[in-house]
């Protein structure tokens, strides 16, 4: 078989068990075993009837396609989502970061740049990312801000070690720190200038209701925010003021129906000039405010 037969009849195997998306995941899959691009591929369509694909690869394609039809998401397939221009490794144990998480980055970095010129600070920015997982909110901070007191914490050991594995592959410098919310991290008391945190939002009768590919795939502790969702918001917002510097900044990723309940939480705890943004649906997504 040739290159192109091969991508054809993994997008065929796709179609046929009603995966929406067959076109683009079946090259997702291809592209990732056979490690190549769109160029590299026309390329060896033009001659490739010389020689064989390697059988090896073309077993392993077919194993991907199968964990797809069973509706394992892509990105556990290849262990790889793209998260604001930095390839990822995700698997099980972490939740796929998603586009919308993009928005929550470009807020913190463009209000904390704001933030360190209102202040004048000379010191390097003290920030914790909460509730961690895959590391992308931190290390991506950590990154283009270009610093190195950043801070990310997570109940999951297992989500740690992705974590680390990814602050090690990106070549970033974030502190981790196991704990179950705030009770690991006293030494951080009245240090830090920005909090930061996407928590499990998603009301805990809404999950069941959830597509296949997120209900049975990614970790529910990482997606029930309990009866109505708002647990954790409650937990960091009752918690951030001892926490922060005085006119430390607070952001959370929130769901696009929790604007006003997690806005109120905040002004009720003491926070100021609190914030709902939007995203690119023009759904709200983001929640902040400063002490």
């Amino acid at each position: 078989m040739t290159f192109q037969e091969i991508l054809k009849n993994a997008e065929i195997r796709l179609l046929d068990a009603g995966i929406e998306e067959y076109k683009s995941d079946a090259w997702l899959l291809f592209s990732n075993i056979y490690d190549m691009d769109r160029v590299e591929f026309m390329m060896n369509c033009l001659d490739y009837e010389k020689s064989d694909p390697d059988p090896l690869a073309f077993d392993r394609l077919n194993e991907a396609i199968d964990r797809r039809i069973e509706h394992v998401p892509v990105q556990y397939i290849t262990n790889v989502q793209n998260f604001y221009g930095y390839d990822y490794y995700v698997d099980e144990h972490v939740l796929i970061p998603r586009q919308d998480t993009e928005v929550v980055v470009e807020c913190v970095i463009n209000t904390l740049q704001a933030y360190m010129l209102d202040k004048n600070l000379i010191t390097i920015p003290a920030v914790l990312d909460m509730c961690t997982g895959s590391g992308c909110i931190a290390i991506t901070l950590s990154k283009e801000l270009n610093i190195d007191n950043v801070y990310a914490s997570d109940i999951s050991p297992d989500a740690l070690d992705v974590a680390r594995r990814n602050n090690a592959s990106l070549n970033a410098n974030v502190n981790f720190i196991e704990s179950d919310m705030f009770s690991e991290l006293g030494n951080l008391k009245n240090s830090l200038d920005a909090i930061v945190s996407n928590p499990p939002y998603i009301k805990s009768e809404v999950i069941e209701t959830l597509d296949q590919e997120v209900r049975l795939n990614e970790p529910r502790l990482a997606l029930d925010g309990s009866e109505d969702g708002l647990r954790f918001y409650r937990i960091i917002v009752e918690n951030a003021c001892d926490y922060l510097k005085e006119g430390g900044l607070l952001f959370f990723e929130i769901g696009y129906d929790q604007g006003e309940e997690v806005s109120a939480l905040m002004i009720e705890h003491g926070f100021l000039d609190v914030r709902v943004v939007k995203d690119l649906a023009g759904l709200d997504r983001v929640c902040f405010g400063h002490l």
